[in-house]
């Protein structure tokens, strides 16, 4: 890799935003000040606090034929049992794990597709660990655990599919036949879709009829991943009389107070939910659907109101995987480069429940037609979601996109191939979105691919298979792979209107309400930036700003999800609005003090002034002080734009070398080059493309979920066997931001968090094509299927210069 500067240049200069400083809350995490769920429930915060834990299913596919709890309820230390055939849990009716959307919604109104497929402590299980028939609450973990082993469980053991392919047959069991009686494909929640076409734009078939060349490539990414998480999903529930007070880490505390008021039917001002600090999230916890909030609000009720605690083992944080994805892809070609036509059958193995999976397979590629490929006029998509006993796949950061970006971007490497042009102008030829730079090279896309190409050195390049031959067994091969940034504004409308507050104090000092659930990600310190920035003309400094952490649906405003990367740029263009009205209302509180009309006055440097003659001002800060010392309160609430405004790119380049005796792929440098719009934190941005690449590197070569396939039970769901990569595996990695699109509203920036690693995988497998010759279609990159690929490619080699394969065969 080159030594090339790529210190973050502001397109436009500002005072604070896009600035290199340390997250605001940095100094008090590392001492260790922060609190998080675990301290706020520790024991004797909450008074009483019982603790609950529910039975694991042992069988993939089971149903209780009989059920005695006696044993349980008896055991000294339990409080309260919830059983599968109590009254109160058979009334409830159907539930989901499906996607939590940005927006808040009562369960009767989706702003996403939502599939009742779970029933609270049901009686048949459907994948080895699935939570079924009976809950405990008991003075501590222990003693709920050693009652649930004191229930007398009679079980009808059921047929199990755990392979998609398998899930298809005529006779394979059914696992959801409430849903489908007939097979095990989740029906499309557009009941307008014909024969799974979800998508189609020209003429496909006639398309690939007149295409210089075909070819045909199968992908899959997913069922194997798991984002292991540091801080495990909890709630504490007490149901008292008429009042229920909730403590949870689930970053939304107004989507949890919705759901528990339509499960509960508690009126939502007597339902109070507190959230702070979460110590994780990044894409994974978009599931306030959490049956477990319900769980223990109803033994909470039947333990007299007593607090109950629910908290993930380790072992339960890791019982949800990245969605199965597989993708067929066909592609007709120009001999110039130009692909005329795709024509996709996407299909998701969403394992025992939905959790996202319907999604990746219809709407992420959907929108990836307008997003990426917009240039492809002819483009068809068949999309298919099947149910089997797996462990479910949920949503892992980058949802959607890294199972897409993995399958997709192989593409442009078989056109660069056999048209004989670098990928780099393949990518530049077949790929932007509908609403920039229509009808030319996407400037964005181009920004990003040649200073990555700078970055990395991409004129070193070999072609495959010749790279430089390192400590006589290691081949050198560099790679590339670009997406789309996620997401925008208008991906956000659902959200509807948003709000923030902020409270100017008569010392000059500012309180600023943007309710959101601290997960790490940093929005809190480009909040505090851009009221800076939006208040400089009272001279605010970062410093004199308190973010206020902590959510709760009593005392403070409506709270806006952490997910799609999007609260930072969200809460700019509102903060930026409440500035606006902040500099009319100071200029109007000090105009009664001065008798002066507030049209004629404005205000700089903290000083009230008169337009007409300058010298005659007042300090904002004094007249507070010495009028009637009440603060400055100021509430603005937004929605979000509803026009397109399209979205930027990032590119990813990465360099490998990979043991030919051995099949190691180490990955030694990345370029990560991404365009933002608008950078809003720079050290906050930049260190998202850093620590996105250990994410994705660990995707693509370590991690891996084992199971048992004769029972279905996961063997590594824990943080020694699942192999993440640590601090000494990881590669050098040289971020760059750049600001070349520009959305709308003041900033107009796009998310970089979510979407930091869409494309690493696809980089590093990229480069490792181009290091040995050798393509790997699913992840992880292991030493074996590299070996294997080996050995494939040099019988391929020899049968060739025996005459036993044709020659000009595509293919790779």
């Amino acid at each position: 890799m080159k030594k090339i500067d790529t210190t973050f240049k502001q397109r436009e200069k500002k005072k604070y935003m896009g600035s290199y400083s340390p997250k605001m809350d940095a100094k008090d995490k590392t001492l260790g000040k922060v609190e998080f769920f675990d301290d706020v429930t520790l024991k004797g915060r909450i008074p009483g606090m019982l603790h609950c834990r529910i039975l694991e299913s042992p069988y993939p596919h089971a149903k209780i034929i009989s059920m005695d709890t006696t044993r349980a309820e008896n055991y000294p230390g339990v409080y309260a049992v919830l059983r599968c055939d109590d009254p109160e849990i058979r009334a409830l009716g159907r539930t989901t794990h499906a996607w939590t959307d940005i927006a808040i919604t009562p369960k009767e109104v989706d702003t996403i597709d939502r599939f009742w497929d779970r029933v609270f402590l049901p009686n048949r299980a459907l994948w080895t660990g699935d939570q079924v028939g009976v809950a405990v609450a008991a003075e501590t973990q222990e003693i709920a655990e050693e009652a649930l082993k004191l229930v007398d469980i009679q079980w009808e053991i059921l047929p199990e599919v755990f392979d998609m392919d398998e899930a298809k047959k005529p006779d394979a069991p059914i696992i959801h036949y409430e849903m489908n009686p007939n097979t095990n494909q989740l029906k499309h929640a557009d009941e307008d879709v014909v024969d799974d076409l979800t998508f189609e734009r020209g003429d496909v078939d006639k398309a690939m009829a007149e295409a210089d060349f075909t070819f045909e490539i199968t992908k899959t990414l997913g069922g194997t991943s798991t984002h292991g998480c540091l801080d495990y999903r909890g709630c504490v529930v007490r149901w008292d009389e008429d009042k229920m007070d909730v403590w949870t880490n689930h970053y939304m505390a107004d989507q949890t107070r919705m759901y528990l008021h339509d499960f509960t039917d508690v009126p939502l001002n007597k339902i109070r939910v507190i959230n702070g600090n979460s110590g994780a999230h990044m894409g994974k916890w978009n599931t306030g659907e959490d049956q477990f909030y319900v769980i223990a609000a109803y033994l909470s009720k039947r333990a007299g109101g007593r607090p109950v605690k629910y908290k993930m083992t380790n072992h339960e944080e890791f019982h949800e995987v990245r969605s199965e994805n597989r993708y067929k892809i066909k592609v007709g070609c120009m001999n110039d480069g130009k692909i005329t036509a795709m024509d996709v059958i996407a299909e998701g193995n969403t394992g025992a429940y939905v959790g996202g999976c319907d999604h990746n397979v219809e709407f992420i590629v959907q929108e990836s037609f307008d997003r990426i490929w917009a240039p492809v006029e002819n483009a068809r998509l068949h999309s298919y979601t099947w149910f089997t006993d797996k462990m479910p796949g949920g949503v892992v950061r980058g949802i959607g996109n890294v199972q897409l970006a993995w399958a997709f971007n192989p593409i442009y490497q078989h056109v660069a191939d056999h048209v004989g042009k670098d990928i780099i102008e393949i990518y530049k030829m077949n790929c932007g979105n509908s609403t920039n730079w229509v009808g030319e090279e996407n400037k964005s896309l181009a920004a990003v691919l040649d200073r990555g190409a700078e970055i990395i050195g991409w004129e070193d390049r070999k072609p495959h298979g010749q790279g430089e031959l390192i400590d006589g067994c290691k081949k050198k091969g560099y790679g590339v792979a670009i997406w789309n940034q996620w997401h925008a504004e208008l991906d956000e409308e659902a959200r509807g209107f948003y709000e923030v507050s902020i409270r100017l104090n008569p010392d000059m000092s500012v309180i600023v309400q943007a309710p959101t659930s601290e997960t790490g990600a940093g929005s809190n310190s480009a909040v505090v930036l851009a009221v800076a920035e939006n208040l400089s003309f009272l001279n605010i400094k970062p410093e004199d700003v308190l973010w206020t952490p902590k959510c709760d649906t009593e005392l403070t405003l409506r709270d806006n999800a952490p997910t799609d990367s999007a609260i930072s740029f969200l809460y700019a263009e509102a903060i930026y609005e409440a500035g606006i009205k902040m500099k009319r209302a100071v200029i109007e509180r000090v105009s009664d003090y001065m008798k002066i009309d507030p049209d004629e006055l404005d205000c700089e440097d903290a000083y009230v002034f008169e337009k007409a003659n300058p010298e005659n001002r007042v300090h904002v800060g004094w007249c507070m002080i010495h009028t009637d010392c009440v603060p400055i309160h100021l509430h603005h609430a937004r929605h979000t734009v509803r026009e397109q405004a399209g979205l930027p790119f990032g590119a990813w380049f990465a360099e490998v070398e990979v043991d030919v005796e051995l099949g190691t792929v180490e990955v030694t440098d990345i370029a990560v080059v991404n365009d933002a719009g608008t950078v809003l934190h720079a050290s906050g941005c930049e260190s998202h493309q850093i620590a996105g690449q250990c994410f994705g590197i660990g995707e693509t070569l370590t991690e891996e979920m084992h199971y048992d396939w004769e029972t279905g039970t996961p063997l590594n769901n824990n943080y020694i066997d699942y192999k993440m990569i640590t601090m000494p595996d990881r590669a050098f990695v040289k971020p760059e931001l750049l600001e070349v699109w520009q959305g709308l509203g003041r900033y107009g920036a796009a998310g970089v968090a979510e979407g930091a690693f869409c494309g690493t995988g696809p980089a590093i497998a990229n480069a490792v094509y181009n290091a040995v010759g050798v393509e790997i279609d699913a992840v992880p990159i292991t030493p074996q299927k590299v070996m294997k690929g080996l050995e494939e490619l040099e019988a391929k080699k020899a049968a060739e210069r025996f005459g036993l394969v044709p020659d000009g065969k595509e293919g790779r």
